[in-house]
């Protein structure tokens, strides 16, 4: 069984940040996860990271880069992005439910649309 975890990397501190074991059972539980730390994110740096939702996704469905964004919109920086990485499930990870939006913007809804048809 494979199982999906959110990650977001944070391209001006160059660090990622996640939730400690959290791993979920489709694709679209990974992706939910991942606009809730989107947003996180986004409050860290009082929304001066410009998303581009025009960028495709890149690499292997283990470690798939989802959307990107810089800071101020200035693409000459380090990038900050989504990213769900999938692995076969073992004994020590423990399922959990992601965290709830109340709302996603109508790029966010188009985006996850598209990366659980890729992992389909």
């Amino acid at each position: 069984m494979v199982v999906y975890q959110a990650r977001v990397g944070d391209g001006f501190r160059e660090k990622g940040l996640k939730r400690t074991n959290s791993y979920f059972s489709t694709p679209k539980e990974a992706v939910t996860e991942a606009l809730a730390l989107k947003k996180k994110i986004d409050s860290l740096y009082k929304n001066e990271i410009k998303w581009d939702y025009s960028e495709e996704v890149t690499g292997p469905a283990e470690k798939m880069k989802i959307l990107k964004g810089y800071l101020s919109g200035h693409e000459k920086s380090k990038a900050f992005y989504l990213q769900i990485i999938s692995t076969k499930r073992q004994e020590e990870f423990s399922i959990v439910s992601p965290i709830k939006l109340k709302n996603i913007s109508s790029d966010d809804e188009k985006m996850m649309t598209k990366v659980v048809k890729l992992f389909k």
